[in-house]
């Protein structure tokens, strides 16, 4: 999605063994960033969640296979 006052959206892991993430927000026109950043996280957890729930539907699958093949 587009928004035309935000010039930058993006984050970045510090390290994987790190409970941090660094997430810059970068607007146009002196719009302030507190809107945007609050939606960007929002999109973020979603992505997060969709990549959760697809995850586990995916065990849950491959671990029903492996019943039925053992069987």
């Amino acid at each position: 999605m587009i928004i035309p006052d935000v010039e930058f959206c993006g984050y970045c892991i510090t390290h994987p063994s790190e409970s941090k993430i660094n997430f810059r927000i970068q607007t146009r026109g002196g719009l302030p960033a507190v809107e945007p950043f609050r939606k960007g996280l929002n999109d973020l957890m979603g992505v997060c969640q969709h990549v959760l729930n697809t995850f586990e539907r995916s065990m849950k699958e491959y671990r029903a296979q492996r019943e039925e093949e053992m069987q």
